[in-house]
């Protein structure tokens, strides 16, 4: 017989939530790290693409927002059964295949592009989600939220400002 005082709710395992909070922690850190280079990098840095545009969106929420939208992201993902465990998987992978000898560079190649695949699938899962929290925000709450999107933009346009003066 079981114990009715152990709690047999379906939650994931902590292993599983502490990888999908590292997995967000390494997406922020090279969102950073590319928001950094566009900001403070060459002269002419690229136009934003990818999850570079992510930033601002994000910002704009507020932190209340912000953990229901991670909350909704973990709930999708972990209904994904693709996408379980594949984020150290596919690392590993890659440790396993930075020590063979020689070197397969196509296969790396073709890791990083599974990683990449795996890394847009999220980023869709994420816009979407996105849409749909926007979508169920009444006006007025929709209407604060475009007020913090144009302050974050107008603080970004203040950073590259003041970037280029530095430089000038």
């Amino acid at each position: 017989m079981s114990d009715p005082s152990v709690d047999t709710s379906r939650r994931a395992p902590l292993w599983m939530r502490l990888l999908l909070l590292g997995s967000l922690a390494v997406n922020l850190a090279v969102l950073g790290v590319v928001a950094g280079f566009a900001f403070f990098g060459p002269d002419h840095p690229p136009p934003p693409r990818g999850r570079d545009f992510v930033t601002p969106y994000a910002r704009a929420l507020t932190e209340d927002q912000r953990h229901a939208l991670g909350a909704r992201m973990r709930e999708t993902v972990q209904r994904d059964r693709s996408e379980r465990g594949g984020f150290l998987d596919a690392y590993r992978e890659g440790v396993d295949l930075l020590r063979q000898e020689p070197f397969d560079a196509e296969a790396f190649a073709a890791m990083l592009d599974r990683q990449s695949q795996s890394a847009e699938r999220r980023q869709r899962t994420g816009q979407r989600v996105l849409v749909e929290t926007l979508e169920a925000m009444p006006a007025e709450a929709r209407a604060a939220y475009a007020d913090r999107m144009e302050a974050e933009l107008e603080r970004i346009a203040e950073k590259i400002r003041h970037h280029r003066r530095d430089r000038d």
